[in-house]
């Protein structure tokens, strides 16, 4: 097993990088980007696309002139990105969830059946996910601090659903739409033009799709690398954030062959649909 790394300061940091991995890193300025963004989350986090080979030991070989001003440079833009793409995801989230707690009312009585009755959500899902869905939204809200969660618990009876919908976990809210009647979760396709190769509404494209959104979403909330991030299915669920659908083959059939690799170019597009949408409405 190997041992522990040790402590290196700012200047062993840049003679490491010189010496061991043939980066440029010689002056005050490529020492104040050491200082700034720190070793791990720099080099570790953006080294990838500079990497040529391997040599006999398995250490990396990296591309001739490279230099920690580059790999700095991929960051900046991994910075921007992650910037523009929290924007959008969470406008994204806002939109679906406002819709859901109208459409959700709308069609159980417009409010009477409420969201805590397992009669509110579809009678094709089984009873233990309306119920598990029902009591985590439950735990969420009594874990909440808003003054506004607060004031409803200690005056009212209930917490109506636009509540509920807006303070529960992006998670939640997903299993709450997915075992929501039909009703609720084709009015969001249609906002979207979410529809199948026959007109029918892809559930499935949907809840995919918000899937991948709130994966990327957290990672950009959480100051993660996004430039690479990439789709993974869920083990078993081979349905899981499946977002190559009817609706991106319209839009981009001559970049399929990229998309195959299901990285963050899905977003890309998702995102671009989403507000093409929005511009129609």
């Amino acid at each position: 097993m190997p041992s522990d790394k040790t402590f290196l300061t700012y200047n062993q940091q840049m003679k490491k990088l010189r010496i061991d991995k043939k980066i440029d890193c010689n002056d005050t300025p490529d020492k104040t980007l050491l200082v700034k963004s720190g070793y791990f989350n720099l080099v570790n986090g953006y080294k990838e696309p500079f990497i040529c080979g391997t040599d006999a030991n398995g250490n990396h070989i990296y591309i001739p002139n490279t230099s920690i001003k580059g790999l700095y440079e991929l960051k900046k833009f991994d910075d921007d990105l992650r910037i523009l793409l929290l924007r959008y995801s969470t406008q994204i989230e806002e939109e679906v969830r406002t819709l859901t707690g109208y459409k959700f009312d709308q069609c159980n009585d417009n409010g009477k059946i409420p969201w805590y009755d397992s009669k509110a959500y579809s009678p094709s899902s089984k009873l233990q996910n309306k119920m598990n869905t029902i009591s985590s939204a439950y735990s969420e809200l009594n874990r909440s601090r808003s003054d506004y969660v607060k004031f409803y618990m200690n005056n009212h009876d209930t917490i109506p659903t636009w509540i509920m919908i807006k303070v529960i976990n992006f998670s939640t809210f997903i299993d709450v739409l997915s075992n929501s009647k039909p009703a609720v979760t084709h009015a969001i396709c249609k906002l979207y033009n979410m529809v199948d190769s026959n007109g029918y509404y892809n559930v499935k494209l949907l809840i995919g799709s918000l899937h991948w959104l709130r994966k990327v979403r957290n990672s950009c909330a959480h100051n993660e690398r996004v430039y690479t991030i990439k789709q993974v299915t869920l083990r078993n669920d081979a349905t899981s954030g499946r977002i190559i659908e009817f609706s991106l083959q319209i839009c981009v059939q001559p970049i399929l062959a990229i998309m195959k690799k299901r990285s963050l170019i899905c977003l890309f597009i998702l995102n671009i649909i989403f507000q093409i949408q929005i511009s129609k409405k």
